[in-house]
């Protein structure tokens, strides 16, 4: 089994057995849970639903598009999944939200006033970390006696989205009682290496270089808000390189060599003298050492000792319609969900991804709707962050046919 995933056990395994918890009502159907997390404090769960329902009933989780974890009021539920029994997570993730009243401090802001709102005790790995023990306290608590089973189904939107896959992928044990089994994600960032300065999504087209091997831009908003806010999400670019913030990781080795910051290539001079390495001389162009970005390598995921399952997923994204031909180099949400699907569909359906020339070609794989891993392109965005009506529509349908 690979360390990533004991460690992880081993990390939570201090809160089982150990439900330190302070219920208070916020409404006539939300009960919110006060759950410790050592020395950073911790974290609250809004239980929507939950004393009506069977404790054998499928549970929803919900991981909302941007922390709510200082929220006055419970996060609003999509309409898909009002009524029902539901644990909505309020994640700590400094960084960014466009809920907030002052725009979000950075690590490298000089205003006073931003430093002491932005925390980096809260960017990554806080998120992924509340999300984990929010889970393990919901699998603790809302499972059934005896040997009852419960399925439970995760829905996540933006940064949400990015932890509910990255929390189905590790957590889909089929033969446990309580588990999870299936997710939906909306607008999710599964590799997130793909805002660096080297990635090819990022570099200029070369000379000669037709248009439809050149790079295009996303055109949403909301992905560039995103982009532009990754370095205050994460404060080190280590945490792209984590498969729990970018799950693509799961299934594949990274191209990239880890850059010194945000805007600084790792091939460039900058940044070997931050790391003291020693490049080819320009002027006699003897090399001490050459350094190359990786080549992509494919993994074994789920790993072959592990009882984890591809969960069945739903993963829907946005986009705007356009008379451009689509370019074949796109960095959006859709070319995020389309790779994310082509991997998980090539472990379920054990396709042959063993050359690169099959499985690094994700760009050519169309929206699928059949099988455990379902892509969808619910149109134009809501403007608001919320699931539009096609996506409300499709999400409903997908819910109800995995849960009745």
């Amino acid at each position: 089994m690979r360390i990533w995933i004991s460690s992880r056990r081993l990390i939570f395994a201090g809160l089982r057995g150990h439900k330190p918890r302070c219920y208070s009502a916020v409404t006539n159907n939300v009960e919110r849970v006060n759950v410790r997390l050592g020395l950073t404090g911790g974290i609250t769960i809004d239980l929507h639903n939950i004393a009506k329902a069977s404790p054998q009933s499928p549970l929803l989780i919900y991981l909302p598009p941007f922390s709510t974890a200082f929220a006055d009021k419970p996060a609003p539920l999509p309409k898909f999944i009002r009524g029902q029994p539901t644990a909505v997570i309020n994640y700590r993730w400094n960084g960014f939200s466009p809920f907030q009243t002052r725009k979000p401090a950075t690590p490298t802001s000089t205003d006073e006033s931003d430093k002491e709102e932005f925390s980096p005790i809260l960017s990554w790995p806080a998120p992924i970390h509340d999300t984990s023990a929010a889970y393990d306290w919901i699998v603790q608590n809302l499972g059934p006696s005896g040997y009852a089973r419960r399925d439970i189904y995760l829905y996540g939107s933006y940064l949400g989205a990015t932890l509910a896959t990255s929390l189905a992928l590790t957590e889909t044990h089929p033969h446990a009682p309580v588990a999870v089994r299936g997710c939906i994600a909306l607008n999710g960032i599964y590799d997130w290496t793909r805002f660096l300065p080297d990635h090819r999504m990022n570099n200029p087209p070369k000379r000669g270089t037709t248009l439809k091997g050149s790079v295009s831009r996303s055109n949403d908003p909301h992905f560039q808000e995103l982009k532009q806010h990754v370095e205050a999400l994460f404060v080190s670019p280590s945490g792209l390189f984590d498969p729990f913030a970018s799950p693509t990781l799961f299934f594949r080795t990274p191209d990239l060599l880890v850059p010194p910051n945000f805007t600084t290539s790792a091939l460039s001079p900058e940044a070997s003298s931050l790391a003291n390495v020693s490049l080819p001389n320009p002027m006699t162009g003897e090399p001490t050492l050459v350094l190359t970005h990786p080549s992509k390598k494919l993994l074994v995921f789920p790993p072959r000792t592990s009882t984890l399952k591809i969960p069945k997923t739903l993963l829907l994204y946005t986009k705007k319609p356009s008379s451009l031909v689509r370019l074949k180099r796109e960095d959006s949400f859709q070319t995020q969900a389309q790779e994310l699907g082509w991997f998980m569909s090539g472990r379920v359906n054990k396709m042959g991804l063993d050359t690169r020339n099959k499985w690094d070609e994700y760009d050519s794989w169309e929206d699928s709707d059949v099988g455990t891993v379902r892509v969808h392109n619910v149109g134009p965005s809501s403007g608001d962050y919320a699931l539009n009506s096609k996506g409300e529509e499709l999400a409903a349908t997908w819910l109800e046919d995995h849960t009745s």
